[in-house]
């Protein structure tokens, strides 16, 4: 059992995104910053972006560098179209050999400015456990949208991937406090 969990825990933490192949942002569509992701498994950064097309939401783009000061050229980025959003299980945002381990899903409601999202993420491979936080999505300006803590109502800038041997214990800034 040992070393299947630390196979498991190995299998989950050495990936990254979901991502197949890069995707470019879709023509005519600006990209409006939400959030900078970071793990404490590895330096990547990621950032999530609203796509926006004359004041309507498409979806999420996000953009992964190796570290802080990689070249944004070198970034992998990924689409997630909002019809994929908001189906039933949402989008794999975070995935390692395979293992999908956070899901996002939710509805946006560009016309009135908010939005209701559900992080679901895996904490621990070996039970197939997982766990959800909420986050508010709000509209300060046609091109500035903001994260909001669904639990405090603070906004938020970073989320921070919080791991353990056997998958996720909390994503900071996002979750109530959880130990692992």
């Amino acid at each position: 059992m040992k070393r299947l969990a630390s196979i498991l825990a190995f299998t989950l933490l050495t990936g990254g995104v979901a991502s197949a192949a890069t995707l470019p942002l879709p023509a005519g569509t600006t990209a409006v910053p939400l959030a900078v992701i970071t793990n404490d498994r590895d330096t990547s950064v990621s950032r999530m972006n609203l796509m926006v097309s004359d004041a309507t939401v498409s979806g999420i783009y996000m953009e992964t560098s190796a570290n802080a000061e990689s070249d944004p050229a070198d970034a992998k980025s990924q689409v997630y179209p909002l019809a994929g959003i908001e189906s039933h299980d949402g989008v794999v945002l975070g995935q390692g050999q395979g293992v999908k381990a956070i899901f996002l899903r939710g509805n946006i409601a560009s016309q009135d400015g908010h939005g209701s999202l559900t992080i679901r993420y895996l904490t621990n491979g070996v039970f197939r456990h997982w766990a959800e936080c909420r986050i508010d999505l709000q509209k300060l300006g046609p091109h500035h949208w903001q994260l909001v803590n669904a639990y405090d109502g603070r906004p938020i800038e970073r989320i921070k991937v919080k791991t353990w041997a056997l998958g996720i214990s909390t994503l900071a800034n996002v979750c109530p406090h959880s130990a692992a």
